[in-house]
C-alpha cells in the first residue's frame, strides 16, 4: 500500500512540475559592454562563443528538466547576458600575447557573472535571475590543475537552475 502512494505521490509532483510548463525562448545571449571588450582585447572571442554555448545548453537543460519546451514563437521569452566572466586558466589568446603566462602552471581567480531577464508576450519584465559566482581564493587549486572555464561553468550551472527555478515560480503564480 505503501509503494501505492508513493507511485501515486511521485507521478502527482511529477505532474505539478510541468502542469503550468508553458512554452519559453531563449533570446541569443548577449555580453555586457565590459565583457564584450575583455574579450576583444584580452581572452579572445573564441571564449565568448564558448561561454555563450554553455550557457544556452545549462539553461536548455534545466527549462527542459522542468518539463518546459523551447520554442521560438512562445509567449514568455528570455533574455540571457554575461556581465562578466574570468578564466581560471589563461585562454589562447592570453597565451598568444602573454608569453610569460605557463599553460599549466597559470592559474587565476575564476568565475562568472551572469543575468536572466523573463518578459512576457508584450515585453514587459515578468522576472529577473543575477547570480555571481567567483574563487574566493587561488588557494582552491593548489596543486590541480583547473579546466580554462571551470568556475564560470559552476557559476553556469547554478544560475541555468535559478532561471528555471523563476520561470516555474512565475508559471505558478497564474
Amino acid at each position: 500500500m505503501r509503494i501505492v502512494g508513493l507511485v501515486f505521490g511521485l507521478a502527482a509532483l511529477g505532474f505539478a512540475s510541468t502542469a503550468f510548463a508553458d512554452d519559453v525562448s531563449l533570446t541569443p545571449v548577449s555580453y555586457s559592454p565590459q565583457f564584450q571588450t575583455a574579450l576583444t582585447d584580452n581572452y579572445g572571442l573564441r571564449e565568448g562563443e564558448y561561454l555563450q554555448v554553455s550557457v544556452t545548453r545549462a539553461v536548455s537543460a534545466a527549462l527542459a528538466r522542468r518539463g518546459v519546451t523551447l520554442s521560438s514563437d512562445a509567449p514568455i521569452s528570455i533574455d540571457i547576458s554575461i556581465v562578466d566572466a574570468q578564466p581560471n586558466a589563461p585562454t589562447m589568446a592570453q597565451l598568444f600575447h602573454t608569453p610569460g603566462l605557463d599553460p599549466i602552471r597559470s592559474v587565476s581567480i575564476g568565475g562568472a557573472q551572469l543575468r536572466a531577464v523573463l518578459r512576457d508576450a508584450q515585453g514587459e519584465q515578468i522576472g529577473e535571475v543575477n547570480h555571481r559566482r567567483y574563487n574566493y581564493s587561488i588557494e582552491e587549486y593548489r596543486g590541480l590543475r583547473p579546466t580554462t572555464w571551470q568556475e564560470a561553468d559552476w557559476a553556469i550551472q547554478q544560475f541555468a537552475q535559478k532561471v528555471a527555478d523563476a520561470y516555474v515560480a512565475h508559471q505558478g503564480a497564474h
